[in-house]
């Protein structure tokens, strides 16, 4: 498994884990119940952040969401315990590890992110040194991007730098996409849900391509620059808006 999916998997289960929490606010319970579980989440946090200091648990985000479910439990008793709670060796101590947790958890969160950054670091480097981006670089673009990820592209990027990127038809989607409609002089391209690893419907509007017929799928080696977009009218006679790309020759 990659660094990334790992990173990412991690993240998942915190978060699955920051979820879980006692429904305390719902019901009123007694003081010395209240005790219990502000003392027993303590102890969950001491054990926590013990395993992380002696390297039995490597990294400290990997225990963000067990700290975080102690901390909110006991931030919700801590109204609920009477004087003589309040005023114990016992409960000054766990004040004490409270403030430990907290600082795990923020050790934990930049350890996250520097990984996250690591591996985008890591990702951009075997980008630029891909035949695709090489290719499109010697041929003036600024980069090379996948046709069924345009509005990735520009929501990452910019329409304005989408227009200056080399597109190309990508095997995880890309490639299903079949002529569906012809609208002079484009050809519309669209690819189903199902379709591969698409996941939802996507059109795109081709000019100064290949001849086709309808249900031809797209040119695997096709090459195209991004137009913006357009509004054409739609097989149902009605105009609608879509992205226009022109094949490169």
């Amino acid at each position: 498994m990659s660094k990334v999916a790992s990173a990412l998997r991690t993240l998942c289960a915190i978060t699955l884990a920051s979820a879980i929490t006692p429904a305390f606010a719902d019901r009123k319970e007694p003081p010395e119940s209240s005790w219990e579980y502000y003392l027993a989440n303590c102890k969950r946090m001491q054990e926590k952040i013990a395993d992380v200091q002696s390297g039995r648990i490597p990294s400290a985000y990997e225990v963000i969401g067990d700290l975080e479910n102690s901390l909110r439990s006991i931030n919700q008793r801590r109204s609920n315990l009477t004087p003589q709670y309040l005023g114990s060796r016992e409960f000054a101590q766990c004040e004490n590890v409270a403030a430990q947790a907290e600082a795990t958890i923020a050790q934990g969160n930049a350890q996250f992110a520097a990984r996250m950054n690591q591996a985008a670091e890591q990702g951009r480097i075997a980008h630029q040194n891909s035949p695709e981006y090489k290719r499109a670089r010697s041929l003036g673009y600024s980069d090379v991007g996948d046709i069924s990820f345009l509005k990735l592209h520009e929501d990452m990027d910019g329409e304005a730098r989408l227009k200056t990127m080399l597109i190309t038809v990508d095997e995880i989607c890309g490639q299903h996409f079949r002529a569906t409609q012809y609208v002079k002089p484009y050809v519309i391209y669209t690819v189903r849900p199902s379709d591969g690893g698409c996941g939802e419907e996507k059109r795109v509007a081709i000019v100064g391509g290949r001849s086709v017929e309808k249900g031809d799928y797209i040119d695997e080696r096709g090459e195209f620059q991004y137009v913006g977009w357009k509004k054409l009218v739609g097989a149902d006679g009605f105009p609608t808006d879509i992205r226009v790309l022109k094949a490169r020759r």
